[in-house]
């Protein structure tokens, strides 16, 4: 028997509950206290940040791909929970992450005040590398088709608009690309423009004013917007003051 790790923004928990998620209904856990750790901050996504490694002699590489994303994920508190590995299996998930179809004790609690500081220490001990936006290592592409890609995975045959809204909000640079191929898969796709940007941010912004979990990271997608639009900062500006 060995232990694993699982990190959660909820404390006090003394049995692990399967939830449902891409792979399925599973508990997750990971050898690596390290992985647990950058899992347990407030939501992120693909989107949002990316984390691997090229080789299992080397830490891994936790990368914010937008303004402020960490800050948003990781400036909170968490509990590392250890578990016993009896129940658990490899389904390949990607991570370094074992998964149980059954729920599972909690052996030990192990609380963070705040998450970011514990990251700090992991990247002075040399368990990972902290890339801040907008730095990046060179396996990332500066463009970032990267996350183009990997929302084409999950966009429909013909592509909608919604399919790419949340892509579009948070990576605005994106726009001609998104545009580009969701033409070259229906030629009467109508175009997005930076005006439609504009409204997708209004309708996240409704739904995070109703319920904020649906959307955290509003604040990066203003300051991507900006960037990207100069010329749309007053309207920003106005719809979400800082």
């Amino acid at each position: 028997m060995n232990y694993l790790y699982h990190g959660s923004h909820t404390k006090g928990l003394k049995t692990l509950e399967p939830h449902k998620s891409t792979h399925g209904t599973y508990v997750y856990a990971t050898p690596f206290r390290e992985l647990s750790v950058i899992f347990s901050g407030k939501d992120g996504d693909d989107l949002v940040y990316s984390l691997f490694r090229t080789s299992k002699n080397e830490p891994w590489k936790l990368v914010e791909r937008l303004p402020h994303a960490f800050e948003t994920m990781y400036e909170g508190s968490s509990s590392i929970y250890t578990v016993e590995d009896t129940t658990f299996k490899d389904i390949k998930t990607g991570f370094a992450e074992l998964v149980s179809e059954s729920a599972v004790p909690v052996v030990s609690e192990c609380e963070l005040k705040i998450v970011y500081d514990e990251l700090e220490h992991l990247e002075m001990e040399g368990l990972i590398e902290i890339y801040r936006y907008p730095k990046r290592p060179e396996y990332i592409p500066e463009d970032d088709h990267d996350l183009l890609e990997k929302e084409i995975r999950y966009a429909g045959n013909p592509p909608t608009r919604k399919d790419f809204e949340r892509l579009l909000l948070l990576h605005p640079t994106l726009l001609d690309k998104i545009n580009d191929y969701c033409i070259s898969k229906s030629p009467e796709f109508q175009k997005f423009t930076k005006l439609d940007i504009l409204a997708i941010f209004d309708d996240f912004l409704v739904r995070a004013k109703n319920n904020p979990s649906k959307e955290y990271f509003l604040k990066s997608a203003k300051e991507m917007i900006i960037l990207t639009f100069p010329e749309l900062a007053p309207s920003l500006d106005e719809k979400y003051p800082d």
